[in-house]
């Protein structure tokens, strides 16, 4: 949670809205209008979606009507209107109550259930209910409530140079005589004289007057007004279309070739392409194409689009289990039905996980209960989500991220409605609305991507096993690398063990070469020892696949002036910017911050700047001239965001890769952790792996155990098809405990080690640790305040809990604002959850932001 603009709910959990003591984008406004109407109609207690502790109680004034729990609701707050959830009946009578404004939809976003798992999540995470709940709908199911400003009359004059408003001094900063207020001009320039305020607050960028005192004061001036607008986002209930129609073609212009390809690409789809798959400019063909009668565009329920891919029905044979499959399957449907148990499936890559996962679901559907499978990268949905078409055929709803929104809120909708009874996704499928949920898997359990890192910082896997155990079902944890947080919750008996210790296949795991840098070192460009380079030379000569993985994104991690030293920074943030060339720019990964590659020094202004590093796209590019006969792809985040938009199953690059690889029409894939995780390409032989040593010794207590997970993981790509497989490792630090242990895929000797070496430092699994950061824009201030917090929080916790800190964050500076970090651990969860608590309630200084981060998985 955030205690930025928190109300304090005043000693219970319901308190009266209307007294907000200021606005968390930073825009004071007048609390008035609490509003004393006699007491009618129902009063509910009501979640609002935004960073504030406790509930609030509204009226419902229409007679006779009921709201049921779980609806999204519009209501005012403050001087603001907001949407909220309904929780119930209200648990406290108010001696002043405002109206609820509108109601959003016909029926509950969520039901019973799903509202307890929100609640408990809630507690547990130190969230507000009301973001907890907005967190877990679909983008195209929420109604938003913006902000915006607007031009008033006197404003619009003054935008446009008339009269004696022109020249305004807005707190010490005059614009001049012949300029215009930049707000004024971005709101003389857009559609309707308005614009979000945090798109101008975006576009103001940082420096200078902030913007939210620069609006204060244009305000004040009257030319501008600020206000609310509730709109009701929920993406609509069809798709469109575009089906080609049999006409004359000769009609079309000679020239229109581009026209033409268009008319092809639609006419080779059988039912028709969605319009949203196709570019801006294909779809400026399509109007053309409609208009001279070849083609027209049809609207289709969003209800069942996704429901079928490439005309997957269903009814795959499985194939046979093999003895572990077999025990494991066994295991797991016994305990179908029986009430609550989570299972750890732990399986070495290429055991035949999946297909564990696909014979207990059918199970559970045989049986008339629900599944849910969560998946911890986009990238493997579409493989998955093939494979359980295969099988399930229209059973299936995919839920993520990259859907366009109205295709993730009709999967959505089939599920609540109980059209369909498995859905797959990432992380926040956590909350889908499963009818009857019998079974629930978690595939790579281990994945840190599992944690939310951003607004309601939950993990999906942990929220997983609670939904399991709330609605008596059936949790599937697999891994071939479990979280030493799983291996632990067996050892004390929460979960059950399975194993799979041998692959799907005759193959055995590949054998692991370890290359010694100092002894090997790479060529001048720095990329492949002489070892890998002729194992990359002899795969590719022989015609199968090689997989290289490096884990960071970029051409050049590192731009460096050879005369006096300098790297050229991030104005933001304590980072170095990496070079990407396909945007010939320089990049920001913690802030986005793009800027143009500088022609001299920052520092000394002389053209002396190297680019230096090495991220995934320089190793494509040096990959392409070493072996310029191959084919060479790439897939990391910046190549799978390629076409995303509007794609079946989300990323069309993405897609196009996987396809690819399956194909055979790639020789050579470079990639980041995406390539590590699921994929199953039968012609790949030999994995590379070029520098794991940065990631070995980041600030992080689970640096040695990710390594050690990422490294196995993409050593499971090879190998898995007919043909033996290899894996070499090139690294500066061949003893380090991570590297040894992969050598042998001795998994089970690395978890003794790395459980010892946390208990002795009292590292979680051993303890429990929650983190408060903090953040603001004034160094010293975040400083004093975090001082504060850590006094406040072990007033509370005393003796049963440890405090690290505070201290300064191992990146000090992320966009424009100081961090520091107050660790708390302790051996039970209530002294710290307490110390938590007490912490966040620090009254902190103006612009100093606190989030509360429980479990964290990152030191960053």
């Amino acid at each position: 949670m955030t205690n930025e603009g928190r109300l304090d709910a005043g000693g219970g959990d319901v308190a009266t809205p209307g007294v907000d003591g200021g606005d968390s984008d930073g825009i004071p406004r007048d609390a008035g209008g609490a509003g004393a109407d006699a007491l009618k109609g129902d009063l509910l207690e009501v979640a609002v979606a935004l960073p504030v502790a406790g509930t609030f109680t509204y009226r419902d004034p229409r007679p006779g009507a009921r709201i049921a729990p779980g609806t999204q609701v519009v209501v005012p707050f403050g001087g603001r209107t907001v949407t909220g959830f309904v929780l119930g009946p209200a648990r406290a009578t108010p001696s002043a109550v405002r109206d609820i404004e509108a109601v959003v939809g016909g029926e509950p976003a969520f039901d019973e259930h799903l509202m307890g798992l929100c609640r408990w999540a809630a507690d547990y995470y130190q969230a507000p209910l009301g973001e907890m709940l907005r967190a877990g709908l679909p983008q195209g199911e929420r109604a938003e409530a913006v902000r915006l400003v607007r031009l008033t009359p006197a404003g619009e004059r003054a935008a446009r140079g008339e009269g004696t408003a022109t020249q305004i001094s807005l707190g010490g900063v005059d614009v001049g005589e012949n300029s215009v207020d930049p707000v004024l001009r971005m709101l003389l320039e857009a559609a309707r004289g308005e614009l979000p305020w945090r798109l101008i607050a975006k576009r103001m960028g940082r420096g200078g007057l902030s913007p939210a005192a620069r609006i204060t004061r244009l305000e004040s001036a009257g030319l501008v007004e600020v206000g609310d607008e509730v709109r009701d986002r929920r993406a609509s209930a069809t798709v469109p279309f575009v089906v080609a129609v049999a006409g004359d073609v000769a009609t079309l212009p000679p020239r229109a070739r581009a026209r033409r390809a268009v008319l092809e690409k639609i006419g080779g789809a059988a039912d028709g392409l969605r319009l949203g798959a196709l570019s801006s400019g294909e779809r400026g063909h399509v109007r053309a194409l409609v208009a001279a009668g070849l083609a027209r565009v049809d609207q289709r329920p969003a209800s069942n689009v996704g429901a079928r891919r490439g005309g997957v029905a269903g009814g795959e044979e499985p194939p046979s289990p093999n003895a572990g499959q077999a025990r494991a399957i066994a295991e797991i449907t016994g305990a179908l039905g029986g009430g609550y148990a989570t299972f750890l499936l732990q399986g070495v890559t290429g055991s035949g996980k999946t297909e564990v996962y696909l014979r207990v679901i059918a199970e559970a559907r045989a049986a008339g209960r629900g599944a849910l499978v969560l998946v911890p990268e986009i990238a493997l949905t579409p493989q998955l989500a093939g494979r359980f078409r295969a099988r399930f055929g229209d059973d299936v709803a995919v839920l993520h991220s990259a859907l366009p929104p109205r295709e993730r809120l009709g999967a959505w909708r089939r599920l609540r409605a109980g059209e369909v009874g498995i859905a797959l996704g990432a992380r926040s499928a956590v909350f889908a609305p499963v009818r009857d949920l019998g079974v629930l898997v978690v595939d790579e359990e281990h994945d840190s991507s599992f944690k939310q890192e951003e607004g309601v910082r939950y993990h999906g896997r942990d929220l997983a096993v609670v939904r399991a155990q709330r609605a008596g079902a059936v949790a599937v944890l697999g891994s071939a690398t479990p979280s030493l947080e799983s291996k632990r919750n067996v050892a004390l008996g929460r979960f059950r063990a399975l194993l799979l210790p041998d692959r799907a296949t005759a193959r055995a795991l590949p054998p692991v070469e370890i290359v010694d840098l100092r002894r090997h070192p790479p060529g001048p460009d720095g990329l492949l020892s002489a070892p890998l380079g002729e194992a990359v030379a002899a795969n590719l000569a022989a015609g199968r696949q090689t997989i290289l993985f490096l884990n960071r994104r970029g051409f050049s991690t590192v731009v460096l002036c050879r005369g006096c030293g300098h790297v050229v920074g991030c104005a933001h943030c304590t980072v170095s910017m990496t070079y990407h060339r396909g945007r010939d720019r320089l990049v920001c990964h913690y802030c986005g911050t793009q800027e143009s590659v500088p022609l001299v020094c920052p520092g000394c202004h002389l053209p002396r700047l190297d680019r230096l590093g090495m991220g995934t796209e320089r190793v494509e590019s040096l990959i392409r001239e070493h072996f310029p006969d191959a084919r060479v792809a790439r897939l990391d985040r910046d190549t799978a965001g390629a076409s995303a938009a509007g794609h079946a199953d989300g990323g069309g690059h993405l897609n196009e890769v996987l396809r690819a690889m399956n194909a055979g029409e790639i020789d050579i894939l470079v990639g980041t952790q995406m390539v590590t995780k699921g994929h199953d390409f039968g012609g790949v032989t030999l994995v590379g792996v070029l520098q794991p040593d940065q990631a070995m010794h980041l600030p992080d207590f689970r640096a040695s155990e990710r390594v050690f997970q990422l490294l196995e993981q993409v050593a499971g790509r090879a190998g898995r098809g007919d043909e033996p497989g290899r894996v070499i490792v090139q690294t500066y630090n061949p003893e380090h405990a991570a590297i040894v242990a992969v050598r042998t895929h001795d998994y089970e000797g690395f978890v003794r080690g790395e459980l010892a070496a946390r208990v002795e430092a009292g590292y979680p699994p051993f303890t429990r640790m929650v983190v408060l950061r903090l953040d603001g824009p004034d160094e010293r201030r975040v400083r004093s305040d975090a001082t504060a917090v850590a006094e406040a929080a072990m007033a509370v916790g005393g003796s049963a809990v440890r405090l690290r800190g505070p201290a300064e964050a191992p990146i000090p500076r992320v966009r424009g604002r100081s961090r520091f970090q107050v660790w708390l651990a302790a051996a039970d969860r209530a002294p710290l959850a307490a110390a938590a608590r007490a912490g966040a309630a620090v009254k902190l200084g103006p612009d100093v932001r606190l989030i509360v981060d429980v479990d964290p998985q990152s030191t960053l």
